[in-house]
């Protein structure tokens, strides 16, 4: 929307939309759950993937939503046409570790509303679809094309431009330092890391 506002042509709007997705944050990260699933590797080793994750603070990829402080409807119905597909063609091979994750993540933060997204069951879905994992942001955002042509489209009915506001978090009242003196104060900066 934010591409669109500045009345640029729709190619520049699914080329700002796939940036946009292609983070292991966003569209990205089924592919990072396929990688956390294969490093966790077996149902055994799921307590302690976990235990790990959280001592460490990491990110458990595939659980945690903005919105959902539930199970995200759209994971129930991947993790349902998984099952369909699993019992036509066989499982795969890290679905169990999937769902063993899922329930012990449930056990130890459901409190704090972090259960599967979307992200979580959709690479195994693609997986035994026969999708290579590189190609899953693409056909993620294949799905997504036609509604962000639209939100493209619905823009220009109305359009007001999108000013993104920042805030600045950074330091004030500093003392301003001429330029001349800056590289010598770097120096010496340098000098006592190195040093110390």
């Amino acid at each position: 929307m934010v591409t669109a506002s500045t009345l640029t042509d729709p190619y520049g709007v699914v080329a700002s939309a796939v940036g946009t997705l292609a983070g292991p944050l966003h569209g990205g990260a089924n592919e990072e759950v396929i990688t956390m699933l294969e490093e966790i590797g077996t149902v055994e080793n799921v307590e302690s993937y976990l235990d790990r994750c959280l001592q460490q603070k990491s990110k458990i990829m595939g659980f945690g939503h903005r919105v959902y402080k539930v199970k995200d409807p759209r994971a129930i119905i991947l993790q349902n046409l998984s099952e369909q597909l699993f019992e036509k063609f066989g499982k795969d091979e890290y679905y169990d570790v999937a769902v063993a994750m899922e329930k012990a993540v449930a056990d130890r933060l459901g409190s704090k509303g972090i259960y599967p997204n979307v992200d979580f069951y959709s690479g195994l879905l693609y997986r035994k679809l026969g999708i290579p994992t590189d190609l899953f942001t693409p056909v993620f955002a294949i799905a997504r094309t036609a509604g962000w042509l639209a939100h493209w489209k619905e823009q220009l009915g109305e359009n007001r431009i999108f000013r993104p506001t920042q805030i600045y978090t950074g330091g004030r009242g500093q003392p301003y330092i001429p330029i001349e003196k800056r590289q010598s104060l770097a120096d010496e900066s340098l000098l006592e890391l190195v040093s110390g």
